[in-house]
């Protein structure tokens, strides 16, 4: 397959050799299979996620047949939410998700330009309205008004590659009342009958990536170092960066983190190691705000705590043969790329190798997606094309540990 020489800038495959030549021979079987599959969920879990895929693989080797490809899944995407009627803006379950595969698919917006300027307008209208709110009234929300996959750090991450962020909302939400940080959940407003609410009956400050506090600090982090500002955006990034460090609950092989945090309760048991919830994306936010705010010592608290991942043995991580971005292996070796090309450090490039045999094993060509969706909630498994959660994400993974371009896709998940 040849590889176009659009690069990334600085961006090195940290693999070489077979094990290189495998992880892209593996991205691209997967692909094979998704393509004309017609999927019913519309957003980045389904025709808007492979459209992200495809696009990929086109940036890497144009002019083999993936632009089309892409197109195709992104026609189905929108067709998904016109049918539906769907108006939530959620990134990835409402109409933001496929805008920001639109935005991808774009070549620097000399495409799709109508559909981005409809959705766009959308997007940044109800933003704008929900930002208001939070500056007005923000604290004791639920965490998903304010998370990655629902609420206002996901929509507000879309805005900023549209250069319309809309951050005074984060920045209050950041900030901390006389009796508690703003982002503590009560009890009431956590939905009923989910994990969060059975565990935790006195409500919680979620320390999620995915669904937490460190999703808007990473944000605010990025924005900041774009040179996207509001009022009080450095101290905010400052504050949450200062609560999360001490929230740490480490354990025998190093700094650690848990899910959530109750309030004036003990340290929870640490989370498993993956990019929704543990160490590696609270890590990673972590970094995102040392390089904003120029702050060397969160920079190193960081990278320790990747080392302590790597230290820790398979059945501690407690991903295990879940594959995907957002709980499995595929997620850990996104995080561990960004390391290896921000630091050059050899642990981070040993971790990649390891982690990406380990989602070579998990492959199973036997099933038409070839990797199986891991629900975290109750270990169940099922066929998922999707990007988060899917066969989509994981071949965006190993594309990026292979390739020389750079997968700039994965500002979806906060670490771009």
């Amino acid at each position: 397959m040849p590889t176009s020489d659009v690069a990334g800038a600085g961006w090195q495959p940290v693999l070489t050799g077979e094990l290189a030549r495998s992880a892209t021979e593996r991205a691209l079987e997967v692909a094979a299979r998704l393509r004309g599959q017609e999927d019913a969920e519309p957003g980045l879990d389904g025709s808007a996620g492979k459209a992200v895929l495809f696009g990929q693989l086109d940036r890497i080797a144009p002019g083999e047949g993936w632009d089309r490809h892409a197109h195709e899944a992104l026609a189905a995407a929108v067709r998904g939410i016109e049918s539906t009627g769907r108006n939530h803006p959620g990134l990835f379950i409402g109409h933001t998700g496929v805008a920001a595969a639109a935005a991808y698919l774009s070549r620097e917006g000399s495409r799709y330009g109508g559909l981005l300027a409809t959705l766009d307008a959308q997007i940044a209208a109800v933003v704008a309205e929900q930002s208001d709110r939070f500056v007005e009234e923000p604290a004791r929300r639920p965490f998903e008004a304010f998370d990655l996959i629902y609420g206002l750090a996901g929509t507000n991450r879309y805005l900023l590659e549209r250069d319309q962020p809309q951050l005074a909302g984060l920045v209050a939400l950041c900030d901390s009342g006389p009796d508690e940080p703003n982002w503590f959940t009560p009890p009431e407003a956590i939905r009923a009958e989910t994990a969060i609410a059975e565990w935790y009956d006195g409500g919680v400050y979620n320390c999620g990536l995915a669904h937490g506090i460190p999703g808007p600090l990473a944000v605010l982090a990025i924005a900041f170092s774009r040179g996207y500002a509001v009022p009080r955006q450095a101290e905010a990034i400052a504050r949450v960066a200062e609560w999360l460090i001490a929230q740490r609950a480490d354990d025998e092989w190093g700094v650690n983190w848990t899910s959530c945090v109750t309030p004036g309760g003990p340290p929870e048991i640490p989370a498993h190691s993956g990019w929704c919830y543990g160490s590696p994306g609270v890590a990673y936010s972590l970094w995102l705000a040392g390089t904003a705010i120029d702050d060397a010592k969160l920079r190193d608290l960081s990278t320790e705590a990747m080392a302590a991942v790597y230290r820790r043995p398979w059945p501690v991580r407690q991903i295990g043969d879940s594959p995907g971005l957002c709980h499995g292996v595929a997620g850990l070796l996104q995080i561990t790329l960004r390391y290896a090309n921000q630091t050059g450090e050899p642990a981070f490039l040993e971790a990649a190798g390891e982690l990406t045999e380990r989602l070579l094993e998990l492959y199973r060509p036997e099933i038409p997606t070839g990797y199986y969706s891991h629900s975290k909630s109750n270990g169940s498994v099922r066929e998922h094309p999707g990007l988060l959660d899917g066969a989509s994400g994981v071949a965006l993974a190993l594309l990026a540990a292979s390739t020389r371009t750079e997968p700039v896709w994965d500002h979806l998940l906060l670490l771009s």
